[in-house]
């Protein structure tokens, strides 16, 4: 009779458990649904990553919003700026090896290119202060002459001068080390400092010390037009970015991604998004001290009272408590990935356009979609 009872009790605890989950699953599926027809989005992913190690991947809306063509988790798009972590924990790699000094000036690494001296506060910046983004460099990408000569050219494939040019005769906006401003530029410098170190071209480090490790297998650097797998992007961007509202067309980006480079440079899923929040916060890819450093906040890195900035990582106050991460644009999509250490999981969204309906932004959306769950 023992074993009677011990086996019912089993099956009802199997039972709810999995009723637990389907509703859970079916809750993700819905909120992700309506924030597609609120924002008015073409389509959104969606994933997570629970505690014990459970993954969920939900996906709306579609990949042609004409063709009525449906948004598929195999889908890859464009990760923008969360490419900088990549990025950052390569070097901080290169730190604990004492390849690196984070306290050096970064010309001191690069001397040979002599050009460099026509960036703004040069002389006086560390390594330091580009992961920080506290070097006073303007962001190259803010210059509109860019935008036209990528319209004109849009072929062209980028080396590091061809780059930073745009900002040479832009003036710094704070100086070195005395400030914040969040500047692609900065991490131009790194990819620059990464390569000179290695011997080795960026894309190939990036592989051989993160993804191939550990197992980033939808992870992919972006260095051409015609990248597989890619949806539809939409653009509501102003005049000044010169792109047109759809920017994929045959499955061809509107620009050579390559441009990016280390201020993004992959194309990603939110399933690999979410994993690599996990992996990143949980510092797998260096120690627990260099983890500290990239989500304390740097000296002059508390930005509001509700979002401060460390060294290759956002800190955001969230309704469900402190999160760590980074958000990510390029012309046509969007995308944000997080890790919130209290209820140690892992979330990552994107979505294929890079304007909506309304105020929300990507951190918003994720709080939404785990409203009422944690």
């Amino acid at each position: 009779m023992k074993n009677f009872y011990y086996s019912l009790f089993l099956l009802l605890a199997f039972l709810f458990t999995n009723a637990t989950n389907g509703n859970a699953q079916s809750n993700y599926q819905h909120k992700l649904d309506d924030l597609v027809q609120l924002l008015d989005l073409p389509g959104a992913r969606f994933s997570i990553i629970y505690q014990d190690g459970r993954q969920e991947d939900y996906v709306t809306g579609y990949s042609d919003s004409i063709r009525k063509e449906r948004l598929n988790l195999h889908h890859l798009m464009f990760s923008g700026s969360i490419g900088k972590t990549y990025a950052a924990a390569v070097l901080f790699q290169l730190v604990e090896e004492g390849k690196v000094g984070l306290k050096e000036k970064f010309f001191n690494y690069c001397q040979e290119y002599c050009w460099l001296s026509k960036l703004p506060n040069i002389g006086d910046i560390t390594v330091e202060m580009l992961l920080q983004h506290t070097s006073g460099l303007p962001r190259y990408v803010d210059n509109e002459q860019l935008w036209i000569d990528i319209k004109n050219n849009p072929d062209k494939v980028w080396n590091y001068k061809d780059r930073l040019c745009y900002a040479f005769e832009m003036d710094a906006v704070h100086k070195a080390g005395e400030g914040w401003a969040y500047s692609d530029t900065n991490y131009l410098l790194i990819g620059m400092l990464i390569e000179k170190i290695t011997g080795m071209d960026y894309y190939e480090v990036v592989n051989a010390r993160i993804l191939a490790p550990l197992h980033m297998e939808q992870t992919y650097a972006a260095t051409r037009r015609d990248m597989p797998r890619l949806p539809i992007g939409y653009s509501g961007l102003d005049p000044f970015f010169h792109m047109p509202k759809q920017v994929v067309v045959d499955g061809r980006y509107v620009m050579n991604p390559q441009m990016e480079w280390t201020g993004g440079g992959y194309v990603s899923t939110t399933s690999d998004l979410a994993k690599w929040a996990q992996l990143y916060y949980k510092a797998m890819p260096f120690s627990d001290e260099t983890l500290r450093k990239i989500v304390t906040p740097n000296p002059n890195g508390v930005l509001n009272e509700y979002d401060s900035y460390g060294m290759g990582s956002f800190i955001f106050k969230t309704k469900h408590g402190k999160a760590y991460g980074h958000t990510g644009f390029v012309p046509g999509f969007r995308s944000i990935f997080l890790y919130f250490p209290d209820l140690k999981i892992a979330v990552a969204f994107q979505t294929n356009c890079d304007t909506y309906k309304g105020k929300m932004t990507l951190l918003h959306c994720v709080e939404e979609m785990l409203k009422d769950e944690f």
